[in-house]
């Protein structure tokens, strides 16, 4: 049997999200460190428009390291698939949308089970620091590197719950990460569904170049919102009424 020293705890930040609307249903996915927090703004503007909206928790995720570090690539993918097909049971249509690496597992959900519609929002099927590319040697050696600590939200209760993954690079779940871009490149020429990408200009995580891997891979419908201003977490940024409108009217053709 295994004994954690450390539980792992769930506040009202970092905890799944869901909203009865109409027939039709939104699955969101957030991002690597990150919580449903971060497209819970997006989720209640959906939710406004009519829809039904699940935000679930992805394991390992907003609890902390020592349960982050016990997950893997598999229980993300799988966690998502597991949500698509129960509302896939209980709506008669269900779209699609992720942030980050939660717009990555978007698209390999989209690659194998084709929902018609989905959206992408800074999308990380490439990453700015290049050393990510050498994480699935360096996994071996080292699990993880203190860093100064960083986090997109400013509220204290937030930052208390999500310091672990604030203050600490984790190489072997960015292998994992890494991993997941590459199953997500290699399939994006399968997916078929329309999609609508968000971009940002001034997102310091996920390069602008990526742009050019996006017109050159993926063959389905898709069409673009490029943000000026906004960092990483485009979803709950300074442009993100832009943003949540203009995936409603794509959702709503």
């Amino acid at each position: 049997m295994f004994y954690d020293n450390n539980p792992a705890k769930i506040n009202r930040f970092t905890k799944p999200h869901f909203f009865q609307g109409e027939d039709k249903a939104i699955l969101l996915i957030h991002g690597y460190t990150g919580s449903p927090r971060e497209m819970l703004w997006l989720g209640t503007q959906l939710h406004k428009a009519g829809y039904t909206v699940s935000i679930p928790r992805l394991p390992g995720h907003g609890t902390n390291k020592e349960d982050f570090i016990a997950t893997s690539w598999k229980d993300w993918l799988r966690r998502v698939y597991d949500e698509y097909l129960d509302l896939s049971e209980a709506y008669q249509t269900v779209y699609v949308g992720g942030l980050s690496m939660g717009g990555v597992l978007t698209a390999l959900l989209a690659a194998k089970f084709q929902p018609e519609k989905i959206f992408l929002c800074a999308p990380a099927f490439m990453a700015a620091d290049s050393r990510i590319k050498l994480t699935p040697y360096l996994k071996y050696f080292i699990q993880t590197i203190p860093t100064e600590g960083k986090t997109f939200y400013k509220e204290p209760e937030y930052y208390d719950c999500v310091k672990d993954y604030c203050n600490y690079d984790y190489v072997g779940k960015a292998a994992d990460l890494y991993k997941l871009q590459k199953m997500a490149i290699q399939q994006l020429p399968n997916i078929r569904s329309k999609v609508i990408t968000v971009l940002s200009k001034s997102d310091q995580s996920v390069p602008f170049k990526e742009k050019e891997l996006i017109d050159r891979l993926l063959k389905a419908p898709n069409e673009y919102v490029i943000l000026e201003e906004s960092s990483h977490i485009v979803t709950d940024d300074v442009e993100r009424e832009l943003v949540a409108q203009r995936i409603i009217d794509f959702l709503n053709r």
